[in-house]
């Protein structure tokens, strides 16, 4: 075992990768896929090092080869007010508010970094998932970013933040997320968080996954994939790769509570390859109406991938 740790940390040594520290764990612990935790960990200690330094840990960012900027990595950083004061890979960048930008997909990328910013906590954090080219791209690609608000030393707000392309999808991002979307409808009522909701840059579509509402019947009447579809999907008779109505499995798990995570095959879309997904599902009840709010994924296999 002490051989395989080893192994382990000069891997990540040859990637210029630094192992998670024993004081980001706490932070870290609620997230399955050692990736994200090496990049939240990364942003962490970004934001304690701003928060002695101030812009000069700026200086600190921009060394190549150091634990802050490798081929695999980088820090970017934005002031309260939405414009970039550090990007090293882009530095064209710096200078301008972008709060205004969008993604392809009409996400306000830079305003949702700016929200982190506006909690109250002095450590606050979140996730930004949007579209975005990087350096060795020739088209946008999925992107998600870890931002933490970093107050400096002279008062000034900062947002940092890294991102993985293609990241592999947590459980806890789809559980927070459609947890949200429950509260949305739940505050601004079906018809106005509906419609926010069936928009495909809604901030709580993560990745490739997409908030979807049910209703009692097994109408699909939220789905950003679908958004201007005007005739109801209907799911009840729906059956997975092994035979499984998908819809009885969800009212099913949900019989006696409001929340819970179910699981369904179906084929891949490309290999027509069976393959797992995982669902997660809330059920609310309006008035005298019942619906299904749900999110799903395919998790990374095998294992050892984590």
């Amino acid at each position: 075992m002490k051989q395989i740790f080893i192994c382990i940390l000069s891997l990540l040594s040859f990637l210029n990768i630094p192992p998670v520290s024993a004081g980001n764990q706490e932070k870290t612990r609620k997230y399955a896929y050692e990736d994200t935790k090496r990049l939240v960990a990364l942003v962490q200690d970004a934001a304690s090092l701003i928060e002695k330094k101030g812009r000069d840990a700026f200086k600190e960012f921009s060394i190549r080869g150091s634990k802050w900027l490798t081929d695999k990595h980088y820090l970017f950083v934005y002031d309260a007010g939405g414009t970039c004061v550090f990007h090293p890979v882009q530095p064209d960048l710096m200078g301008q508010n972008l709060k205004h930008f969008k993604d392809m997909e009409g996400k306000a990328v830079i305003a949702l970094i700016v929200d982190v910013g506006k909690k109250p906590r002095p450590d606050a954090s979140g996730w930004v998932f949007y579209l975005w080219e990087g350096p060795h791209h020739t088209y946008p690609v999925r992107k998600g970013s870890y931002i933490r608000k970093a107050l400096a030393p002279d008062g000034k707000i900062y947002l940092v933040g890294s991102g993985l392309y293609n990241m592999k999808i947590e459980e806890v991002f789809i559980e927070e997320n459609v947890d949200k979307a429950a509260e949305l409808i739940r505050r601004k009522g079906k018809e106005a968080a509906f419609r926010e909701l069936r928009d495909h840059s809604c901030p709580l579509n993560v990745l490739d996954s997409y908030i979807e509402v049910i209703d009692a019947q097994g109408n699909v009447i939220v789905d950003p994939m679908y958004p201007h579809l005007k005739r109801k999907r209907n799911i009840s008779l729906q059956r997975d790769y092994i035979g499984r109505y998908l819809f009885t499995e969800i009212k099913n798990a949900l019989a006696h509570k409001d929340r819970s995570w179910i699981f369904y095959i179906k084929p891949n879309i490309k290999s027509g390859r069976p393959e797992k997904h995982l669902m997660y599902i809330r059920k609310l009840k309006m008035g005298n109406e019942i619906f299904y709010v749900a999110a799903n994924f395919v998790p990374a296999a095998p294992i050892w991938m984590k």
